[in-house]
């Protein structure tokens, strides 16, 4: 291919300027047939023939957008993975590009080329668009590269050298991942919310000499490094159920029923489980274990489908090697919707068995999770779980209605508890309680009835510990729980994030920072990662490290603005850094958030810290960074 021609794409534009004209229907016809390799460009053949004065010289960041594994996809569900790309494509694609000033070039297939005249803004949406795919539960992973280069345009066409090493850059781009070259990493540097690792100098396929990337972190993976340390304890994840009846209504019954299926597995000390919110995102496709495995950093997966017909509903599951794409077990049941239960502990047993061939019947039987009684209370529960994350108000609140709701149809189901103490605390901290101590109390009292339903239960355990500290002081108290909901469940992820910050709070800043990292590893790709970013940046500042704090406070407020926590601790950085300006924009933004919010109070509803001068001093930067006495 000579250059990248436009002309075929009409005025139909991304923000006024161009678009694909018929859309990606026409593109996508036969496109299981075609190969999706990354278009060779002949650069200086574009140039024979073209007038000098038609052609004009700009500066801009090339972007390249390739579909992870489309072809393999479209083989397994040639409709349904061709329907996903589309609304993808209308859904998030094209109005993060026009929301970031991008320009349209190209619709090829399963990719897109686009331009950007400001290589920033070019990064942020790049960085954004990973998170809304991770967030979208739509089971398609991109890869993304930028260049910074010179470009001709003649008429509608692109030209350059530049177009090249940004489509071959794009075959080293980690899955669901961003690369991009030095040009670029030049021009976001100081940028706390964008970060980036160096790769080093890289050969590009058909071109001379190498090119220094760069990849932009966009989850809590902690490396790409081809050269990976084997974990020691089988690694494994379970996919969320595909959704074959089709049924929205039973999309979070398929997300759901993982999540009860990782607890139970997680309770095995040997195995690494990767947590449900993290595999979210690779939910409803034809999974390709091999893709998962490079994704999630994973030896083995599960994964399966359900379809409900009236009050019958059919499980079937599979257990995968990612080295070799072998299943390894496979389980396939139709029952009644109440008994879906004992099929969870079915699968999860029919894994340690595979997994673990040294355990003894009793032994697995013991990581076996205590099960609701009422199916329709574990809707309810289910219904709520995917209210709560997102911190917006309207869904924030009706959380809690379907939290009731499952308490009261089955009074023993002691998650639905602990989750509905978690809703009472996020709604103090983030400042909509008419009634801070109030509802303090009502955390602590549905966390303690949570434990005396399952003593066994780290998420109750975790935050029964979590508002000790955090609303009452008791920190002493906190953490002990905080190590008993570790020791329950060592891959929960939500106990070691929620120990971290008390671990701070004690002064045990080297143990936080390791504890918050830890639940990092744990859940990298998780559906609600800005939590995990913040309360890194809260042990960065206990510790003294202001600068990292700054930056992982600054990804985690990038990802949810809404995250008040993340606000206060952001201008109390920004003050101990001298840095006055961009403190009491944090603080503005927080008042937009709250603005109710006031010293005063802050002061008597949460507690941070139990030496009361560090909690004088956070107090007195927050003041100076201008919030209200």
């Amino acid at each position: 291919m000579s250059r990248w021609g436009t002309s075929d794409i009409s005025s139909d534009s991304v923000g006024g300027r161009v678009g694909a004209s018929g859309g990606l229907g026409a593109v996508l016809t036969g496109v299981a047939e075609q190969s999706h390799s990354v278009p060779d460009i002949d650069a200086q053949s574009g140039l024979l023939g073209v007038p000098a004065e038609k052609t004009e010289r700009r500066m801009l960041c090339v972007s390249f957008i390739d579909v992870v594994g489309f072809s393999a996809q479209m083989r397994a569900d040639e409709e349904g993975t061709f329907h996903r790309w589309v609304d993808m494509r209308d859904d998030v694609v094209l109005p993060l590009l026009r929301h970031f000033d991008g320009q349209l070039i190209k619709l090829t297939g399963d990719g897109i080329l686009a331009t950007f005249d400001d290589a920033v803004s070019a990064v942020r949406w790049s960085a954004e668009l990973q998170m809304k795919a991770r967030q979208r539960r739509q089971g398609l992973s991109l890869r993304v590269s930028l260049h910074y280069c010179s470009v001709l345009r003649d008429g509608d066409d692109l030209l350059g050298d530049g177009l090249n090493v940004a489509a071959r850059l794009q075959e080293h781009a980690p899955v669901g991942g961003v690369i991009l070259t030095d040009a670029v990493a030049e021009q976001i540097s100081g940028l706390p919310e964008l970060v980036t690792r160096p790769i080093g100098l890289l050969n590009l396929r058909k071109m001379q000499g190498r090119i220094g990337a760069h990849e932009l972190i966009t989850d809590g993976r902690p490396s790409t490094d081809k050269q990976k340390v084997e974990p020691a304890l089988p690694t494994i994840a379970v996919i969320p159920l595909a959704n074959i009846g089709g049924r929205d209504e039973d999309e979070y019954l398929c997300a759901g029923i993982v999540e009860d299926i990782v607890v139970s597995l997680s309770g095995q000390r040997d195995l690494m489980v990767i947590s449900r919110s993290s595999t979210l995102s690779l939910a409803r496709q034809a999974v390709d274990p091999r893709v998962v495995g490079e994704v999630l950093g994973v030896r083995y997966v599960i994964t399966g489908t359900l379809r409900r017909s009236g009050d019958r509903i059919r499980i079937s599951t599979e257990l995968l090697d990612t080295d070799s794409g072998q299943q390894l077990a496979s389980l396939r049941r139709d029952f009644d919707s109440v008994d879906v239960f004992a099929v969870q502990d079915e699968i999860v047993e029919s894994t340690l068995v595979n997994l673990l061939p040294g355990m003894h019947s009793a032994e697995r039987r013991k990581t076996l999770r205590k099960w609701p009684g009422s199916y329709t209370a574990y809707d309810d529960y289910l219904k709520a779980l995917d209210q709560i994350g997102g911190l917006e108000r309207q869904p924030f609140d009706e959380a809690r209605i379907h939290l009731s709701r499952a308490m009261m149809g089955d009074p023993g189901f002691s998650s639905a508890y602990a989750w509905a103490a978690r809703w009472h605390s996020l709604r103090v901290g983030q400042g909509w309680s008419d009634d801070p101590q109030r509802d303090a109390n009502e955390a602590i009292n549905l966390a303690k009835r949570a434990i005396g339903l399952d003593e066994q239960n780290a998420l109750a355990l975790a935050t029964y510990g979590h508002v000790k500290g955090y609303m009452f002081g008791d920190f002493e108290t906190a953490i002990s729980y905080l190590d008993r909901a570790r020791e329950t469940n060592p891959n929960s992820s939500i106990a070691w994030l929620l120990s971290s910050v008390t671990l701070s709070s004690l002064g045990r800043t080297d143990e936080a920072i390791h504890a918050a990292e830890r639940a990092l590893r744990l859940s990298p790709l998780d559906q609600r990662l800005f939590i995990y970013y913040v309360f890194l940046g809260i042990t960065c500042y206990d510790a003294g490290e202001f600068e990292r704090a700054v930056m992982w406070l600054s990804r985690g407020l990038a990802e949810n603005p809404r995250y008040t926590s993340a606000l206060r601790t952001l201008a109390v950085s920004h003050i101990a850094l001298d840095q006055i300006d961009e403190a009491r924009s944090a603080v503005n933004r927080l008042m937009e958030l709250e603005p109710g919010f006031r010293m005063s109070s802050f002061k008597g509803t949460r507690r941070l810290y139990s030496d009361p001068a560090r909690a004088d001093l956070f107090r007195a930067r927050l003041s100076q960074a201008g919030a209200p006495e």
